[in-house]
């Protein structure tokens, strides 16, 4: 049996609470791949996961950059705010969504394929 003093001393060191787990998920990120064909097919040659790096601001998590082809400013950013999936437009910055999922969220900014019908051989 160890015996203590009765007056000891200790330091307390505070460490700053955890944030809860936030940024686009691994369920997300997989909706992304699933995508990629798709976003070639309507002129998005790149979507590109920018992951959270060490200099960004603390409230800055992973998200989703959508490129037309031959750009280099997004068209699109797509990111998971809470429980929700929200889309921003990369030009105006105006906010679109919310979103249950990756995939409704690119639905919504990704327009339709055109698809022409099939004329019969004459």
């Amino acid at each position: 049996m160890i015996r203590l003093r009765s007056e000891v001393e200790c330091i307390i060191l505070p460490f700053p609470a955890r944030r809860p787990s936030a940024g686009l998920t691994s369920r997300d990120r997989i909706e992304v791949g699933r995508w990629e064909e798709e976003a070639r097919q309507l002129g998005y040659d790149r979507l590109v996961i920018n992951d959270r790096e060490a200099f960004d601001p603390p409230d800055t998590d992973s998200f989703l950059s959508v490129y037309r082809a031959g750009e280099s400013w997004c068209a699109w950013g797509v990111a998971r705010r809470g429980g929700h999936i929200v889309a921003w437009c990369g030009k105006t910055g105006a906010d679109l969504g919310p979103f249950g999922s990756v995939s409704e969220a690119l639905t919504a900014i990704l327009p339709a394929p055109v698809r022409r019908p099939v004329s019969a051989a004459s």
